[in-house]
């Protein structure tokens, strides 16, 4: 097996049984001081959802032939990307959520509730987007204010919001729910929209003071 890290053959597989053992030991010793993983390539294919997805890394055994080659970036470029995709995915979740109260006001109720859900599934990523950008700056979003509250109560209130749809499903009753997505779910997507771009300004005011 051989293992590349930004192009440097590597030493470091000590004969590990799958991407577990790479991405949670041995990769630690080799990856440079203040980087973090960007991309994986195993044989030539690419592998990102790994670092994310623990029981996958695990499943995906390694052989002796496998060629390994993960490249770095810093974690302010990983931060700027992570909240970047966060930025995107909800501007896609807008457009989805005036897909839906069209289609609903137009009659199609089954519809598109149908394809509002595929937009819900996103949500996931961008949760775990945020889990991870609290991670890296260790920071606790109790503590962390947009606009005099803290990021917690927003997610709070996102998780009220999303248990109303769920219960309009629940009830059948699609006037209501797209009542509640265009005047509640809606706002609270903008809001969180600027919530990141402050973010993201914060975070790269702080690392310009700092050079």
């Amino acid at each position: 097996m051989k293992l590349y890290v930004d192009e440097n053959l590597t030493d470091a597989d000590s004969g590990a049984g799958s991407m577990h053992d790479i991405l949670y030991g041995d990769i630690k010793s080799v990856i440079p001081e203040g980087k973090v993983i960007k991309t994986i390539h195993i044989n030539g294919k690419r592998y990102d959802d790994l670092m994310l997805n623990v029981d996958k890394s695990k499943a995906f055994k390694l052989s002796d032939g496998d060629e390994i080659k993960i490249t770095t970036m810093s974690q302010l470029d990983l931060l700027n990307g992570s909240i970047d995709a966060a930025i995107l995915f909800l501007k896609e979740f807008k457009n989805g959520i005036i897909k839906t109260t069209d289609e609903i006001r137009w009659g199609n109720s089954v519809g598109g509730f149908k394809n509002f859900s595929e937009y819900l599934k996103g949500l996931t990523t961008f949760v775990q987007i945020m889990e991870k950008i609290s991670e890296f700056l260790k920071i606790d979003y109790n503590n962390l204010v947009y606009n005099d509250k803290s990021i917690q109560s927003y997610f709070n209130e996102l998780e009220r919001i999303l248990s109303s749809v769920l219960s309009t499903q629940v009830e059948q009753d699609y006037v209501l729910l797209a009542d509640v997505v265009e005047f509640e779910l809606k706002p609270n997507i903008d809001i969180w929209g600027n919530i990141l771009e402050d973010m993201k300004t914060k975070i790269n005011g702080a690392a310009d003071a700092s050079k």
